[in-house]
């Protein structure tokens, strides 16, 4: 009985994509024509080492922030380790800075070439 059923629905699925009538059609609001959808823009490549500086940067700002409240929980020993731990993040972030700025400076150089 299942494998009936299994063989009925490959059956009509089948049909579904063979069938043309059922694909959608996309039409402008303002004009009711059918268009064709536009060509996507090229992702632009960066370098592998700014990626690794900006995965780095984000987890290195995450797990201070994260592991500073943490450590806050402690009580007010924690509190006066845990604010550096947390004030920790800031380089991070610059350092993110410091690969965008790089990775504009690679985009501009490609670019002029």
């Amino acid at each position: 009985m299942q494998l009936r059923r299994t063989a009925s629905l490959i059956a009509t699925m089948y049909e579904m994509t063979a069938d043309d009538s059922l694909a959608p059609i996309y039409e402008d609001d303002e004009t009711d024509e059918p268009y064709a959808a536009s060509a996507a823009e090229p992702v632009v490549q960066v370098s592998s080492y700014i990626a690794i500086i900006r995965i780095i940067a984000v987890l290195g700002m995450g797990l201070c922030v994260s592991f500073g409240l943490f450590i806050m929980l402690v009580g007010v020993k924690g509190v006066i380790v845990g604010i550096p731990i947390i004030l920790l993040s800031i380089p991070c972030y610059y350092g993110m800075q410091f690969a965008e700025r790089l990775a504009a400076r690679e985009e501009k150089a490609a670019g002029d070439a």
